[in-house]
């Protein structure tokens, strides 16, 4: 059993997994909902990203 570290943990909780995590054994629904909660995030990255440069150029 391996501990699962998580850059934000707001429970405080220790997650622990059977052996090495890996997406290549998802199954296809928990890999579509990973690759679309990926996607969200990203965006939601850029989005901000882009919005901090154009404040920073407005000032």
């Amino acid at each position: 059993m391996k501990e699962i570290k998580l850059k934000e943990n707001p429970l405080g909780i220790k997650i622990f997994a059977i052996g090495e995590p890996s997406i290549d054994n998802m199954p296809e629904e928990e890999y579509s909902l990973f690759a679309s909660s990926l996607a969200l995030r990203i965006n939601e990255y850029v989005t901000k990203s882009k919005n901090d440069m154009e404040d920073q150029d407005a000032i």
